[in-house]
């Protein structure tokens, strides 16, 4: 599958088609933090950030200028096997 991916819409919608468990990874705006540990994309003080998120505290933090850069990159270091 290649993915070219510019927002977090685009996002949720390639990760469905892909059968990737929603359970474990939260997109903004939504706050899926339900289980031990999730993958996540939000927007913090117009900075994008990606991370896992792991009994109460992040993990793994990455930050983005760009919308898109941040969705690509959460596929990438969460999900390389849909690309």
């Amino acid at each position: 599958m290649n993915a070219s991916i510019s927002n977090t819409q685009e996002l949720k919608i390639f990760l469905e088609k892909a059968k990737v468990d929603k359970d474990y990874y939260s997109i903004y705006p939504d706050e899926n933090f339900y289980f031990d540990t999730v993958c996540y994309i939000c927007l913090k003080n117009k900075i994008w950030e990606i991370g896992t998120f792991e009994r109460g505290l992040h993990h793994h933090v990455k930050q983005f200028s760009s919308e898109a850069d941040a969705c690509q990159a959460f596929l990438e270091e969460f999900y390389p096997e849909t690309l």
